[in-house]
């Protein structure tokens, strides 16, 4: 990619345009850069960014950018140029939305539509979605590993831009988790995925954090957007991917502590849409062709 200096930098973007309107692409950045580097701005669409590894930090008009990993951006640059000051190495999803398809997306839904008339430069930042992370998690995964399969890459696109939207629509006073049950429910995550062949069940969860197994569960879903298992269940395959460009899928079922191998793999399937076999294929091949 070559900023607005001229200077060639170390960025990868891979994007995909996935119906007239919309497209999807991730940014791999892969070295420390000090800017300030420059880069031409978008009058067109609106832009979903979640920052899936590093950092940067950017300036968009008037609005600053401190991102990391977690963070999302909602924004519209109104042809303003994007202003890099320095970065991490990072890898981005962004989703990028024409307004007027936005407003078909959405249908009737008052809290977007500030958003579908053409708006003015703003940029919103919000941290740490779960839900948000773990979908753009699975489009990137899509991207990189099945370009083909371009069905799935829509609709994960879509799940993902849905909970993205989701989190910056704020919360009502009762679903409020307090300081205190933040950090419990921190503590349970960690717990939960510290061994992803055997985990913990929801009675020794609640025991280890000091909440009761009712509260757990219904906190858990509020903070982090999906349930113990589901969330438990999203990292193992996660773990899976990674393990299949070492092992078989035989060595990666036993790995993450599955005794039958069709069960891993209708899980795996469940997850990225393509069975553990076709995907070691899939990286094997492209380290081969690498």
């Amino acid at each position: 990619m070559v900023a607005d200096s001229g200077e060639t930098v170390q960025f990868l973007f891979r994007e995909v345009q996935l119906q007239p309107g919309l497209s999807v692409g991730v940014t791999h950045c892969q070295s420390d850069i000090k800017g300030p580097l420059s880069f031409a701005g978008d009058s067109k669409n609106l832009h979903f960014n979640c920052l899936l590894a590093g950092h940067f930090a950017a300036r968009v008009g008037h609005c600053q950018l401190q991102l990391d990993k977690g963070a999302l951006n909602l924004g519209f640059a109104a042809g303003e140029s994007f202003e890099l000051s320095h970065c991490q190495p990072f890898t981005d999803l962004e989703v990028m939305v024409e307004p007027a398809l936005l407003a078909c997306l959405a249908g009737d839904n008052p809290q977007l539509a500030a958003l579908c008339d053409t708006p003015a430069l703003f940029m919103q930042q919000q941290q740490h979605c779960r839900r948000s992370i773990t979908a753009a998690t699975q489009v990137a995964a899509l991207l990189h590993n099945s370009p083909e399969q371009s069905l799935l890459i829509h609709s994960a696109t879509l799940e993902y831009l849905h909970w993205h939207l989701q989190a910056f629509v704020p919360q009502s006073r009762d679903e409020r988790v307090s300081l205190r049950e933040r950090r419990q429910l921190q503590q349970a995550r960690e717990r939960l995925l510290q061994d992803l062949s055997a985990p913990p069940t929801i009675a020794e969860l609640s025991r280890a954090v000091g909440l009761n197994q009712f509260r757990l569960k219904q906190a858990f879903r509020q903070l982090y957007g999906n349930s113990i298992y589901a969330t438990f269940q999203q990292e193992r395959m996660q773990a899976a991917m990674e393990l299949l460009q070492q092992h078989n899928v035989t060595e990666t079922a036993m790995l993450l502590g599955y005794s039958n191998t069709s069960h891993f793999s209708a899980a795996f399937r469940k997850q990225f849409g393509l069975t553990p076999r076709d995907a070691r294929h899939e990286r094997q091949t492209k380290m081969t062709v690498q």
